[in-house]
């Protein structure tokens, strides 16, 4: 079921893609996905939790289950960490474009592209977080139903 919302952002994406001249390559920056991922992956490594983030797949997906409450509290705390360091990298990253397009923004030509790229940081970041928000819910339930099966 967590491979919905997946396909979900891809169909949307391509949907928007599709009934805007079907550019996929104005979708695209390489170096805006590498710049986000640069700030939330050492983040996630250095709060201790990259293990917990790695079991919130397994527990949400079902492939492991979980043997202590502590287990998927800490996953459920490890995806939270990186829905929260997602959104303020991407905006991060965005007002740091932003003061460089302010700065050389004599050619106004080169605005329109220019700005584009800069909002391309807040869109991958808030698609990793829709992909994310599902495994967050389904870890609360199945907290819930820990806590609810040891009464």
């Amino acid at each position: 079921m967590y491979f919905l919302s997946l396909l979900g952002v891809i169909i949307t994406t391509a949907l928007i893609s599709f009934f805007t001249n079907g550019r996929w390559d104005r979708m695209f920056d390489v170096m805006s996905l590498l710049i986000l991922l640069l700030l939330v992956i050492p983040i996630l490594i250095s709060s201790g939790l990259s293990k917990d983030f790695s079991n919130a797949f397994r527990y949400s997906i079902g492939k492991k289950k979980p043997e202590k409450l502590l287990e998927l509290k800490r996953a459920k705390e490890a995806v939270s960490l990186v829905i929260w360091t997602t959104v303020s990298a991407s905006v991060f990253v965005t007002m740091a474009q932003l003061i460089q397009i302010l700065y050389w923004i004599s050619e106004l030509s080169s605005l329109g592209p220019n700005l584009s790229v800069m909002i391309i940081s807040i869109m991958y970041g808030m698609g990793f977080v829709l992909l994310l928000l599902p495994m967050q819910a389904i870890l609360n339930v199945k907290i819930q139903e820990f806590i609810s099966g040891q009464e």
